[in-house]
């Protein structure tokens, strides 16, 4: 009686490994976008892109990582195409740009206009986007430990990351800079 489930399973596995291939780049490097949202500043696919990271992979290895200093702020002004933001975003800013590419609560659709903003910004082509929420990074340092940080006498742990990443970022940055 449980061997359908069991050969469903495995057949689900299975193609879910072929994807996992493709996405680690098992036939060639795949060059992602990381969002780095914060839900505590919610937007449809879930919070502002405060931060985001270029990855490339190739054989399940990462080649490269490259993360702006500025954040997605780095892009500010770098857009080719100047686009007029959607209705409800011009309450807080006329001009539609990467931090708010995000507008669309339909994932793809959010995905696709995060990846034109990028490549009109001077960004290289990407095979595709990973949004990664705030409270996902807690819930990941609650199963993997505390990260120890002593160059900056701080040690972070699922529970206080959301608290001492939102000083960090809006009290604790160089202001020259």
């Amino acid at each position: 009686t449980k061997l359908p489930t069991l050969i469903n399973t495995v057949e689900e596995f299975t193609e879910l490994s072929k994807l996992a291939e493709q996405i680690l780049g098992a036939d060639g490097t795949k060059r992602y976008l990381l969002l780095f949202q914060n839900n505590t500043e919610l937007r449809p696919t879930g919070g502002f892109i405060g931060s985001f990271a270029e990855i490339k992979i190739n054989n399940g290895l990462i080649d490269s990582l490259n993360i702006p200093k500025g954040g997605s702020y780095d892009l500010q002004g770098s857009l080719k195409t100047n686009l007029i933001a959607p209705k409800p975003l011009q309450l807080l800013k006329a001009k539609w740009e990467f931090q708010d590419a995000n507008w669309f609560a339909d994932f793809p659709t959010s995905a696709r206009q995060v990846i034109e903003f990028y490549t009109d910004s001077g960004g290289p082509s990407v095979d595709g986007v990973i949004a990664i929420n705030a409270t996902y990074i807690s819930k990941l340092l609650g199963l993997l430990g505390p990260i120890e940080m002593p160059e900056y006498s701080r040690i972070i742990n699922e529970k206080n990351f959301l608290f001492e990443s939102q000083k960090i970022v809006e009290l604790e940055y160089n202001k020259k800079e």
